[in-house]
């Protein structure tokens, strides 16, 4: 058996039309789906679970990284993908096969029987099931949707839970006041379950996230509290009660993760017998992969487009905190100009998204290709033209790269906005 592509995306399609809303909010339909499927979710061993608004995903990718050099073996569940659905789900150390993947949802489908399920709801129940038939992995990594205490991944008690730094997303859904989002967020923290929060840009946030600890019992290791990363010079200093490791800073300008990887270390300083110390030694943090996040574009057919003096870079960032963390890379960078090429989802603020950027020479609004609730690039430019004087639309990702090219002929480029955009680039290039 060979299964397409196409024959993926159509059985994803007709997922998405097993209920009439993308997301409702609820564990109900996922308990009920998860216990025909004989609870998969309460085989799961050794457990780490991570919510947060930014850099979930990095944490978990230095926390994948770290286990693999103790050679530990591991299944993981992030989301969204960029590229391929099958990025969500990665099982004993490999991404799914398509045989594998329209096999397993296929199967979960005809458990559901067609009753109303949200999309992310019935795939996360099939991440379950094919972890839990693959037991014998050393941990399992699960990283939450846009929610928290109501998100589909939060049906089963982890060995640690894990989270990142809280801010404003999601309005829509979570609220706007960063106490009620924090809360959300907060109902992964489990009775007697440790949690290693880490760097909270909103004090409330912090607040509400200890408090809702201390209130059911969960051991607490705090990001400022009980351990510490900073920054000097070409180092980094990690500490906490018992460990001080000084290690290489990034040498790819990824300031922003320095953070992440405290939280990462933190975390796995907790786990039995993981000797952190021995990556950073070996400098392995400098190559850990984060597709789409501040990714440099080297090679390829959007690279082709630049002049020699050019940079690309690619990032999935759309929300005020994360701007300010990836315009803190960019500025300890050798001084360019800097030129933008945007797209955004018709739910985020895309004017304070870009006023945490500084120095912008030109930027250039695209729609988000094939991406129904993107913001027309038009629309995007007059909204983005109150805060910038150098702003027009482009028609597609190719003409904005190859117009500001033309026109900053040594600039560096960044194309943000939108995670579904980081994935349509990485695609096309």
């Amino acid at each position: 058996m060979s299964t397409s592509d196409e024959q993926i995306n159509l059985l994803l399609d007709e997922l998405l039309h097993l209920h009439p809303k993308k997301i409702d909010l609820s564990l109900d339909r996922t308990f009920k789906l998860l216990e025909k499927l004989g609870n998969p979710q309460e085989k799961i061993k050794n457990s780490i679970m991570c919510s947060g608004t930014n850099g979930k995903f990095s944490t978990l990718n230095f926390i994948k990284e770290i286990l693999r050099f103790n050679k530990k073996t591991i299944n993981s569940y992030i989301s969204p993908h960029l590229i391929k659905f099958n990025e969500r789900f990665e099982i004993l150390d490999k991404i799914v096969t398509n045989d594998e993947l329209h096999e397993l949802l296929s199967e979960v489908k005809d458990v559901n029987q067609n009753q109303n399920i949200t999309f992310f709801e019935i795939t996360t129940s099939a991440f379950f099931k094919i972890a839990a038939d693959n037991s014998n992995a050393d941990y399992t990594l699960c990283e939450i949707g846009l929610g928290g205490e109501f998100d589909s991944v939060n049906v089963f008690t982890p060995t640690i839970s894990v989270i990142s730094s809280i801010s404003k997303d999601h309005k829509e859904f979570l609220s706007s006041d960063i106490r009620k989002i924090a809360a959300a967020k907060a109902g992964i923290i489990k009775k007697n379950i440790p949690v290693v929060i880490g760097y909270q840009p909103f004090d409330e946030a912090k607040k509400v996230l200890i408090d809702y600890a201390h209130s059911v019992e969960a051991p607490t290791w705090i990001y400022g509290q009980d351990f510490f990363v900073a920054e000097e010079g070409e180092k980094i200093f990690y500490e906490d009660n018992d460990h001080k490791i000084k290690f290489d800073n990034f040498s790819n300008y990824s300031r922003f993760q320095v953070k992440n990887l405290g939280l990462a270390i933190a975390t796995c300083l907790q786990l039995y017998k993981i000797d952190v110390n021995g990556f950073l030694k070996s400098n392995l943090h400098q190559g850990v992969y984060f597709p789409g996040r501040f990714e440099k574009i080297k090679e390829g057919q959007l690279f082709s487009l630049i002049n020699k003096k050019n940079e690309l870079y690619v990032d999935g960032s759309h929300n005020s905190d994360a701007a300010y963390n990836i315009n803190q890379s960019l500025i300890s960078m050798p001084k360019k100009d800097l030129c933008i090429i945007i797209g955004m989802l018709n739910t985020k603020e895309p004017e304070n998204y870009i006023k945490q950027f500084s120095n912008i020479k030109e930027i250039k609004t695209i729609n988000i290709p094939d991406e129904e609730n993107s913001i027309p690039a038009i629309e995007l430019k007059d909204k983005l033209k109150l805060v910038h004087n150098n702003v027009s639309e482009a028609n597609s990702i190719v003409e904005a790269i190859k117009s500001l090219s033309s026109s900053n002929p040594d600039a560096r480029i960044l194309i943000c906005g939108s995670l579904y955009l980081a994935g349509k680039v990485l695609k096309l290039n």
